[in-house]
């Protein structure tokens, strides 16, 4: 329903035109093009180390269950809800972009070695008590011979239906060269932000009728309690491995995945490690990451080392999304190693809150009514 709005009225409120974004990882970045999309004049900010972010770090797994052993309800939702808007974002933008974006949707295979079968155990019985009764709809016991035939040292393994993936650089690169044809790309450092107003590293503040804040943990000092979590992941070209979905290998340390990627390349992922260091790959994880890969797949031995990266990981002690508005500033960040799995349920919402934020300091973007039916999800 619309509610009406006397349009003299209307065209007396202040109008939200020109928006800065300021940081270009998955959250700002598909901000910014929803945000573009809308029709507004958008400015990202972004410094010269966005290659080394956690986004482009980053899998790009959209595997709600395989998160939720550790992760809570609300995230998870978050990722079913995500993982049903991404096909839509994904045609859209190759629309816009005009190349195709990798996209795998055919779940997540769990196998694990003998020895791991604790681990196992413990991942499944996380699983049904969260899940209850969508436990047997959405995972299911399968032969892992007529699943993946290349995985022969494994007989059964877990299908893990509700799940896909997609490249993650692809994406970025698409979503920054429609930004910067559509809207503006700046590469400089900002210092501070207040609402409708940002200052750089070179003194200049610049005004904008709204700013969103999407700079991870370059706003740890405005966050109470954001910190990173290292993150490492190894890309390889592997032609002598045939394996066609994403697949979680159990283990003890770490949860290992190996996520297929278009022309025979694999990403290895990942550590986790409580750790602010954002230096290269270290030699232990580098050897416990390939040795995983190659009790997989012997075929891993003669693969070709691509890409080795690090990154910190965003987050809150509590591991939620952190999502805040006020009249004339958006914050969203924390997303920790769930970022693409649900930046588009929150991204949706940090929109919506913006539009009410909007309305209810009356301010519009156009003069027209005010939406009164919008599904509002809260954020931690």
């Amino acid at each position: 329903m619309m509610a009406a709005v006397n349009y003299s009225e209307a065209m007396h409120l202040s109008v939200v035109k020109n928006i800065a974004v300021v940081g270009a990882g998955i959250a700002g970045s598909l901000a910014a093009y929803k945000l573009i999309k809308q029709g507004y004049s958008v400015t990202v900010y972004e410094s010269d180390q966005l290659k080394q972010s956690c986004s482009f770090t980053a899998a790009g797994m959209l595997a709600p269950m395989a998160e939720l052993e550790t992760a809570d309800s609300g995230v998870y939702q978050l990722g079913v809800k995500s993982l049903s808007m991404w096909p839509a974002i994904l045609n859209q933008l190759e629309q816009d972009h005009d190349e195709k974006i990798f996209f795998n949707d055919q779940g997540t295979l769990v196998v694990h070695h003998t020895q791991d079968q604790g681990c196992l155990d413990q991942f499944i019985a996380s699983l049904q008590s969260k899940l209850g009764s969508e436990f047997s709809n959405l995972c299911e016991q399968v032969s892992v011979s007529n699943c993946e035939p290349d995985l022969i040292n494994f007989s059964k393994g877990i299908l893990l239906k509700n799940e896909a993936q997609l490249d993650s650089h692809q994406l970025l690169n698409a979503l920054h060269r429609v930004i910067k044809v559509k809207g503006k790309w700046l590469n400089q450092k900002v210092n501070s932000i207040s609402p409708k107003s940002i200052s750089l590293s070179n003194g200049c503040t610049h005004p904008y009728d709204w700013v969103f804040d999407c700079r991870g943990l370059a706003a740890s000092k405005d966050i109470n309690g954001l910190h990173g979590i290292r993150g490492e992941r190894i890309l390889v070209h592997a032609p002598q491995v045939n394996i066609n979905r994403m697949v979680r290998l159990m283990h003890p340390r770490y949860r290992l995945y190996i996520a297929p990627r278009d022309n025979d390349h694999y990403v290895i992922g990942a550590t986790e490690l409580e750790s602010s260091d954002n230096g290269p790959i270290s030699v232990r994880s580098a050897l416990e990451l390939l040795s995983a890969a190659f009790s997989l797949h012997s075929g891993f031995a003669e693969a070709r080392i691509i890409d080795m990266r690090t990154g910190l990981r965003p987050t809150r002690f509590d591991h939620q999304p952190f999502l805040k508005t006020k009249n004339g500033l958006t914050v969203i960040n924390g997303f920790y190693r769930h970022g693409f799995l649900i930046a588009p349920a929150v991204i949706k919402n940090a929109l919506h809150e913006f539009t009410e934020s909007i309305n209810k300091n009356g301010l519009t973007n156009k003069p027209v009514m005010k939406q009164t039916e919008v599904n509002h999800e809260s954020y931690v």
